[in-house]
């Protein structure tokens, strides 16, 4: 059962009209253990070419390039920011000449920002303007050979200030296994309990899909608690799960943790087990980065959850738009909430808060 109600709700900043620059960030949540599984490095070197239509031009934009030169390495533990990736490589993309060029479309950008780039077994390649975000298929290409892949592709653009721009993208990229590039595996398996006292359910039978709908089962995201651990989230099995992907400066992100406990209590004072489990980002100005430090610390004393408060790095921004859009005809906005049943399958998902009545009743629809 899907809800439709009109609820409070904080929309992202977060603007998608050309995916061509900004500030990407960086990930802090990078594993110190001892590596053990050799990892790929890769690099490469594209050049834009923008060009606009007499209406843009009009309005004061001009023809140019800009290139910038890209190298990453390998991550582990990001598959849900490109599912059909059979590598994705966070990194860095340096300016190399054009910086004027492309501050037609982003005043602020820089000559230096993070950049993820992807790709997958059929020969694909996927790029996102950020590590943590979400990466989108752009082209495909030839598997690469000891000299590289050449990369080729062409969009177009309506623009806000009026008139047509046409993005023609040219370069290559190289990848190759580094034998010194030791990873630690992400998802080692567990000896020791939780340090937060998380049960270790998991079945171990479910089907991994990031495919998020109804009636499909949530995926196994693994995220930082506030033990400072990566709880693996189908660990949480056999209980009703509701997944709240919250921003520390939404209003009303605020006002449903603050009253999350007692909604645990009185669906416990009914016989349910519920427990509540907070995505938290770094603000609705950067929902794909992981929280600021005190930030994060603030919440959790703030509001003595019960339950796990996750440090989302990118995870629910990549995959909770569309689908709360698909499913329930409301626009994305924090908090956007999913419930999900003890077999982890996923019974709802809803836009907005008002009050817990709505989470209520749909388990108690079950």
């Amino acid at each position: 059962m899907t809800l439709l109600l009109l609820l409070l709700a904080c929309d992202p900043d977060s603007p998608k009209e050309v995916d061509t620059g900004g500030d990407g960030g960086s990930t802090t949540d990078t594993p110190t253990e001892e590596g053990s599984i050799p990892g790929f490095r890769a690099e490469g070197e594209i050049r834009w070419t923008l060009e606009f239509d007499a209406e843009a031009e009009a309005a004061g934009y001009f023809d140019c390039s800009y290139a910038r030169a890209w190298q990453g390495q390998q991550a582990l533990d990001r598959d849900y920011l490109c599912p059909e990736c059979s590598h994705i490589f966070p990194g860095e993309a340096t300016m190399l000449d054009g910086l004027d060029c492309h501050q037609q479309l982003e005043p602020d950008s820089t000559e230096v920002r993070g950049e993820a780039w992807g790709i997958s077994e059929q020969g694909e390649f996927f790029r996102s303007s950020g590590n943590t975000r979400a990466l989108s298929a752009l082209t495909t290409m030839e598997l690469a050979s000891p000299e590289g892949a050449g990369l080729a592709w062409e969009s177009e653009y309506e623009l806000a200030a009026g008139g047509i721009m046409t993005l023609k993208a040219e370069g290559m990229m190289a990848w190759w296994l580094d034998t010194q590039l030791l990873l630690p595996d992400p998802w080692p398996a567990r000896t020791e309990p939780y340090a937060c006292g998380w049960s270790q359910a998991d079945p171990g039978d479910l089907e991994l899909d990031y495919d998020l709908r109804i009636g499909s089962v949530f995926p196994n995201v693994r995220l930082v608690d506030q033990c400072s651990e990566r709880l693996a989230l189908w660990d949480l099995y056999g209980r009703w799960l509701v997944l709240d992907t919250a921003q520390p400066d939404c209003g009303p992100c605020r006002s449903m943790a603050a009253s999350a406990e007692a909604f645990v209590e009185q669906m416990a004072g009914e016989g349910v087990e519920v427990m509540v489990v907070n995505l938290l980002g770094a603000g609705l100005a950067a929902p794909f980065d992981e929280p600021d430090p005190e930030v994060y610390a603030s919440w959790v004393e703030d509001y003595e959850p019960s339950g796990p408060v996750l440090k989302d790095l990118g995870f629910a921004y990549a995959l909770f738009p569309d689908f709360a859009e698909e499913a329930t005809g409301e626009s994305f906005g924090y908090p956007t909430w999913v419930v999900v049943g003890p077999d982890l399958r996923i019974h709802a998902v809803n836009v907005g808060f008002s009050d817990w009545e709505a989470v209520a009743e749909v388990i108690r629809a079950d």
